[in-house]
């Protein structure tokens, strides 16, 4: 099953990779070798399940599979600041770390939403599964610790955009 991921990552990597080369000087990584630091934003594309950490100081980003919410309880389309980290006790809801980044609407008025693990990540992948949570932003556990690191690497807060149209040569181009 986790070589289908691996696949899975190989193949959006590759996409992703010819989809933005005209977007000039910018380097795209593999989720492994992504350096996080500071200026890093997560731009989330609702649509087609997929995430990126972005640095607009040093031109570099990466991509990765996400699920989003599911029917009544969609994801909203918004700005976002994580502010906060919390240890929650479901495993399986919150993957075997428990890890929860909450997501902040406009970086003031705290919500239920967040930034999780999902113990069935890698299954709900290989279905091709896009759309599963209650509004909150799904990763793989090794995602999660990415987006872990580019929190701490901006002071314990990490600017996020949920959307349902994501260009991704004009986010690179003009910002988010």
């Amino acid at each position: 099953m986790f070589r289908t991921i691996g696949f899975f990552y190989l193949c959006l990597f590759t996409f992703v990779t010819f989809s933005v080369a005209h977007a000039g000087a910018w380097e795209i990584y593999s989720y492994n070798d992504f350096e996080p630091s500071e200026g890093d934003r997560f731009l989330v594309d609702i649509n087609n399940a997929l995430g990126y950490l972005i640095n607009y100081e040093n031109k570099s980003y990466t991509v990765f599979p996400i699920m989003t919410g599911a029917g009544r309880t969609p994801t909203p389309e918004k700005e976002w600041v994580i502010l906060e980290e919390n240890i929650q006790p479901n495993r399986i809801i919150f993957a075997e770390s428990g890890e929860f980044f909450r997501m902040y609407a406009n970086g003031e008025t705290r919500t239920g939403y967040g930034v999780h693990g999902y113990a069935y990540f890698a299954e709900e992948m290989v279905k091709g599964t896009k759309f599963l949570s209650l509004g909150c932003v799904l990763v793989a556990d090794n995602v999660l610790d990415l987006i872990e690191e580019s929190f701490i690497a901006n002071g314990n807060t990490l600017q996020m955009r949920t959307t349902a149209e994501v260009n991704v040569s004009s986010y690179l181009r003009f910002g988010m």
